[in-house]
């Protein structure tokens, strides 16, 4: 099990807010997260890294649309359309799970079993070469309980030991998202946070964690289990921020008003990420490196859902 997180220093998070676009592209290295491996060094040329954008098609009754070719998509970013040189469906690739899971106290007892049974659903689903990760956040502490590449089966076990207990740093634990695949082999990604979104104990803010989430690969999902309509956080919900979180990375949120529902949401997302599109770029490295607003535009009575954007140069 690694000891990911042990509390922000001030230091850190003053480096964060200052330094946050540059070292999105590296690895994360404060003293208190133990994923960094080696120092970095920073440097000014751009980064060029192929942008993968999961792409959801629904239908007007809010069925999945998984028979469309490439013809039918058009892609978009800063309104300018460019080409799309390389699409494919998801269907039948393989897939890396990270399960994020609250365990600070308001998740103990009935919360942290269903959050089991909603789990077992993407396991029972599994097929070879499909990876899983465990990371649990709660009194103060991350930890990778179960890496990408490990045995599938040694998770049921560690689910069983959870409890809760604690507080929650939920902003806190967002920052270190860009890591969250390491190691992965698999094309297909999904990050599935289960928490309730009360937050008592970050030193990061929303807005913080939002940047660092508007910078992630992959797409973030995000189980809101039975969210409470406040305190709010500047005027905004909890549960208006788990929505952001979850849109920001071109994932999606997913309300949980009654616990057990838990369950049923979770078979529902395990059947739309089999069904999604993935459009793959490369940014071409030239140019002025900021936040890019993609759109992606389907031929039909469809709806879509993808990600916001992502930053760095035009493709």
């Amino acid at each position: 099990m690694d000891h990911l997180y042990r509390g922000f220093t001030r230091s850190f998070l003053r480096l964060l807010r200052s330094f946050l676009t540059p070292l999105l592209a590296l690895p994360l290295a404060p003293s208190g997260l133990l994923w960094a491996q080696q120092p970095q060094t920073f440097r000014d040329q751009t980064e060029v890294t192929t942008i993968l954008v999961p792409v959801t098609v629904r239908d007007q009754k809010g069925r999945l649309v998984a028979h469309l070719e490439r013809e039918a998509f058009r892609f978009f970013v800063d309104g300018m359309e460019f080409p799309i040189a390389s699409f494919w469906r998801e269907g039948g690739l393989s897939i890396a799970y990270v399960f994020v899971v609250d365990t600070s106290g308001s998740m103990y007892g009935r919360r942290l079993n269903q959050v089991r049974a909603a789990i077992g659903e993407f396991l029972a689903a599994l097929k070879p070469g499909d990876e899983v990760s465990l990371i649990t956040f709660g009194a103060g502490e991350v930890h990778r309980r179960l890496r990408l590449g490990a045995d599938p089966a040694a998770l049921p076990p560690l689910l069983e030991r959870l409890t809760g207990f604690g507080t929650t740093a939920l902003y806190d634990v967002l920052s270190v998202a860009p890591r969250f695949f390491d190691g992965a082999r698999a094309l297909r990604r999904a990050a599935l946070l289960f928490t309730d979104g009360v937050d008592t104990a970050s030193q990061l803010t929303a807005e913080g964690a939002l940047m660092v989430l508007e910078n992630l690969q992959d797409p973030l999902y995000v189980f809101g289990i039975e969210p409470p309509p406040g305190p709010p956080e500047g005027g905004i919900s909890y549960e208006q921020i788990l929505i952001r979180f979850a849109h920001a990375t071109g994932g999606r949120y997913l309300r949980v008003g009654k616990l057990e529902e838990l369950r049923a949401r979770a078979a529902e997302l395990r059947r739309e990420l089999s069904q999604r599109y993935i459009i793959a770029f490369t940014p071409s490295g030239v140019g002025e490196v900021k936040w890019r607003k993609i759109t992606v535009k389907v031929k039909g009575p469809y709806s879509v859902v993808t990600r916001e954007g992502y930053r760095g140069t035009l493709p």
